[in-house]
């Protein structure tokens, strides 16, 4: 039920929003107070003045305001008029000036008050952002990007921090947030008077932070608090709320749903690891995926469409130009990626599309040509075993060995290699539970160029480089950054394909420069999905879908897989070779992608593609 507000709430609102600005505000208010005055005793003094003694009005105005700061005595008359006038003008002087101070100790009282960012908010439709951490930087700039297009949004930012701080850091990390207004208060996200202040009740969304620092185990805790908050809070009990939170470790996850009731809980841990596993094995995968995931390229719709009720989701594919159908959302609530061929649409369904904007969601106006003697079915050989190098250890490393496990063939190895003393052990215990790989283990430092000249790095078929989570993600990622370098020497260009996973997305950027082939920053992917939930509670199984190694995923082949080679076609050719191998193509690499990472998502059907050399489709194998 929603919540009445008063007009004078609503006032008050207002105007503590203006005043919390500082002097701007102050000096804002001051300026309509003065004129306020002024334009009054103006009129007042016209209209009690007679007749005979009005002029001109604009030099009235002036005399007022003259005689509002300047406290003027007459100029001439006997000396004892002129001492009391004297004394009048000192007299007010003081009284004044006793005025101002206890008006400016009062002003300065209440802006203390607003700046410590404590009063009540009244936005409704709004996005509440519970916690802090660097994840809130990613947060932020994805819902500015979702609400370009809306008259009004809001993001209301709830934590345990100073709020000029807040304010101060994500002007400095943002700046211009455009239509998005964000409003800031601190408080404790578990305590549920604080809660009250931001009215998660007619909130939009509610996005659940846990702080940087400290363990796993701590960061879960403070989830599963607030949700238990949220869900059981008295003054929120009962009513829908739609919340997104992720926790760090995946036994957390059952118990964080069951206090958060309907609340969409994501395991960090297990996102993250399969993203590693998945770009280690596919170069450029990272890009798609963050492609996918943020606001600022194409996005993923649901749409329902009547005139394609009745026949084969394969007829689908060809029927848009400037959006890729992906899969069904069934009557139900299940996605499906990529269905069984023959899969018929049904009344109820929705298309899963790929798209730049909704707006682009439309039927080609006429059949897409397809060039059939360009198609190549080639066939691929059996999975040979690979060879993984993992340099590092983290809370994710297990994961990462466990999923790895899932998609290399039999006969396949791993080797680790870290100063981590905890690393030996847990290796100790995943060998007996792998079925395809043999995993071995030995103590080093990633960063001594000696200890990386004793491995072979070139005879490994992928690498991945972990940063250390027991250190802060400064330190984390520096030592990555050493360890990269010092590949890129030893291999000189060649050699196996490299993924380093960082913590902190700004130093994506230097990582750059060592020329590695992928970067996952896990908590940003992680954040990006929240994100992309939290404006759209159905995407979550998408992305259900998408992870689940038993569902559809993504891959990046080789185009002489789909296409003859040399031959020049529209996207629309390579949908139906994709088709025809029981996969859905959503878009491909160029073969010369210069300086940049040459992927193209949704490209538009009819137009002749460059030259490529990987089709990105969804397959099930």
């Amino acid at each position: 039920m929603s919540r009445k507000v008063s007009a004078r709430a609503r006032w008050r609102y207002w105007f503590d929003n203006t005043m919390s600005r500082g002097t701007t505000g102050l000096i804002g208010w001051l300026a309509v107070a003065s004129a306020g005055l002024i334009l009054v005793l103006t009129t007042a003094i016209e209209l009690v003045r007679p007749s005979k003694d009005r002029g001109n009005p604009v030099l009235l105005l002036w005399k007022t305001f003259i005689t509002t700061f300047s406290l003027a005595a007459p100029e001439t008359g006997r000396w004892p008029e002129l001492a009391l006038w004297f004394v009048l003008a000192l007299g007010g002087i003081f009284i004044v000036s006793a005025l101002v101070g206890l008006l400016t100790s009062g002003v300065n009282r209440r802006l203390e008050q607003l700046r410590k960012g404590r009063s009540q908010v009244v936005e409704r439709d709004h996005t509440v952002v519970l916690g802090w951490s660097d994840q809130i930087y990613t947060v932020i700039t994805e819902l500015v990007e979702a609400n370009a297009s809306r008259r009004r949004a809001a993001v209301v930012i709830l934590a345990d921090q100073d709020k000029v701080a807040m304010e101060d850091r994500v002007q400095h990390r943002i700046g211009s947030t455009g239509r998005t207004r964000l409003v800031f208060r601190t408080g404790s996200p578990l305590d549920l008077k604080d809660l009250e202040m931001v009215n998660l009740n007619e909130a939009r969304s509610i996005i659940v932070l846990a702080p940087d620092g400290g363990t796993a185990e701590d960061a879960d805790a403070y989830v599963l608090k607030t949700l238990l908050a949220i869900n059981k809070g008295p003054a929120f009990r009962g009513r829908p709320h739609h919340v997104v939170a992720s926790v760090r470790d995946s036994r957390n996850r059952d118990v964080a749903k069951l206090a958060g009731g309907d609340a969409i809980v994501l395991d960090g841990d297990d996102i993250g690891a399969r993203l590693i596993v998945q770009t280690a094995r596919q170069s450029k995968l990272s890009v798609v995926y963050h492609d996918l995931f943020d606001f600022g390229g194409d996005e993923i719709y649901m749409t329902a469409e009547p005139t394609l009720v009745g026949k084969q989701f394969g007829q689908a594919l060809l029927a848009y130009r400037e959006c890729c159908p992906m899969g069904l959302r069934l009557a139900d609530g299940k996605t499906v990626l990529n269905p069984p061929p023959g899969t018929v649409i049904s009344p109820g369904d929705q298309l899963v599309l790929l798209a730049r904007d909704d707006s682009m969601i439309k039927l080609a106006a006429r059949p897409l040509t397809v060039d059939p003697s360009a198609i190549l079915h080639a066939v691929r050989g059996p999975a040979a075993p690979e060879s993984t190098l993992i340099l590092g250890w983290n809370r994710r490393a297990s994961r990462i060995i466990e999923q790895l496990d899932i998609y290399v063939a039999a006969g396949s190895t791993v080797d680790v290699v870290t100063d981590r003393t905890d690393a030996a052990t847990a290796v100790n215990r995943l060998g007996p539970k792998l079925r395809r790989l043999l995993i071995r283990s030995k103590s080093g430092d990633t960063r001594d160029r000696g200890v990386l000249e004793t491995l072979d790095v070139l005879a490994y078929h992928n690498v991945i480089v972990l940063a250390d989570d027991d250190l802060d993600a400064l330190t984390a990622d520096s030592r990555v950054l050493v360890t990269l370098l010092h590949l890129r020497d030893l291999l000189a260009g060649r050699g196996p394909g490299i993924v380093s996973e960082m913590r902190d997305d700004r130093d994506r950027a230097l990582a750059q420069l060592t020329k590695a082939d992928d970067f996952v920053v896990s908590e940003q992917l992680v954040s990006l999905l929240m994100t992309q939930i939290s404006e759209n509670r159905d995407l979550e199984s998408v992305f259900d879908d998408l992870f689940d190694a038993d569902g559809a995923e993504i891959y990046i082949r080789p185009a002489s897989y789909y296409l003859r080679p040399g031959v020049s076609v529209t996207f629309s050719t390579v949908v139906e070779a994709a088709w025809r191998r029981g996969e859905v193509a959503i878009g491909y690499r160029v073969a010369d992608p210069g300086d940049s990472h040459g992927v193209v998502l949704n490209p538009d059907k009819e137009q002749v593609m460059p030259a490529i050399d990987r089709v990105i489709v969804l397959s099930s194998s």
